[in-house]
């Protein structure tokens, strides 16, 4: 079994590595029709990723086709993957020609002001917002995933580095180590729109459905004294426009976060709730510029089980979204 693993694991280095030299050397036109084409192979062969993703746009959209949009959105990871190469080989000047600066005077001025700096953004492009550094020259740390197998861990970290962002690795005391990053007055960047544990009881309206939310984000930013900066990027033809948002500032929200100890109670806090929904908020309206470039494939208001089971059965997602936030949120 473990030989097979490890033929599995040097099969799977040799693809992406090809891969990754195959983006590079064509013609950017061919790659990014052979991006989409994949896409649409995925879309077709993915039914279960593919009914989550219509489930999750019917009922977070009005007015648009959901079975269309859904194509839409497993070409664009297509897009993502060749413009995620592309990118990473590319040099400073070339990389300043491909992406366009909107609202820089926020993160100039969040950066100027000597606080800590919390950039936030979710599912949509992120992989080329962390070239960030390279076109605005200055630096952030983010938290990333080790991959178990070597080899394709140290592609990802070739990658990485070529964006110019400081890598945290996980481990024991992220929280901690995150939080001192803002405190010490640096910028990290975090993605916001993760499925916290029901058991937090922090829900957000998302699309006017209640959304298990991850309660980290705002938790560290208070007690990080952050400033919080909104940033999106959006793909328009050949290049990415990123936007940086007026910014957040985290003492607007009060200090009854300093009675939470741990995230399990962070739904003590009207400080975390609120700016849990703000920063929410601000992430679904940003999504609706663009729908079609957000990755509607995670399952943000159930979990996978439980979308599964509603896919098989024709529940409604919304009916039981409110269900699984009242059981939760009624607890003593």
């Amino acid at each position: 079994m473990k030989l097979l693993k490890n033929l599995f694991g040097e099969i799977l280095y040799i693809f992406i590595y090809s891969m990754i030299y195959i983006v590079r050397t064509i013609p950017y036109r061919l790659a990014i029709a052979i991006g989409r084409f994949f896409g649409i192979l995925a879309w077709i062969t993915l039914p279960l990723h593919r009914r989550i993703s219509q489930t999750q746009i019917g009922h977070s959209l009005n007015g648009v086709d959901a079975k269309l949009l859904t194509l839409k959105v497993f070409m664009h990871q297509g897009d993502i993957f060749i413009d995620t190469v592309r990118f990473a080989f590319m040099d400073k000047a070339e990389i300043k020609k491909k992406i366009l600066i909107e609202g820089r005077e926020h993160i100039e001025s969040a950066i100027a002001s000597g606080r800590g700096v919390m950039m936030i953004t979710g599912h949509m492009n992120w992989e080329i917002l962390g070239h960030i550094p390279r076109v605005l020259d200055f630096t952030f740390s983010i938290m990333g995933d080790i991959i178990k197998n070597p080899k394709i861990q140290s592609i990802i970290e070739d990658m990485r580095s070529r964006c110019g962002f400081t890598l945290l690795p996980p481990k024991g005391g992220m929280m901690a180590l995150i939080t001192d990053e803002l405190i010490n007055g640096r910028t990290i960047a975090i993605i916001i729109d993760q499925r916290g544990k029901r058991e937090h009881r922090v829900f957000c309206n998302v699309f006017g459905i209640p959304a298990p939310t991850n309660p980290a984000p705002a938790l560290i930013a208070l007690r990080g004294d952050a400033l919080i900066q909104p940033v999106s990027a959006v793909k328009i033809g050949d290049k990415y426009v990123f936007r940086f948002e007026k910014t957040i500032d985290s003492r607007d929200y009060g200090n009854d976060y300093k009675q939470v100890e741990t995230l399990d109670e962070s739904f003590k806090s009207e400080a975390i709730k609120k700016l849990s929904q703000d920063i929410q908020s601000w992430l679904s309206t940003y999504v609706k510029t663009c729908p079609q470039q957000y990755f509607w494939l995670h399952s943000r208001w159930l979990r996978r089980s439980d979308m599964k089971r509603i896919i098989r059965s024709g529940d409604d997602l919304k009916e039981n979204a409110v269900i699984q936030a009242k059981n939760y949120l009624h607890k003593g």
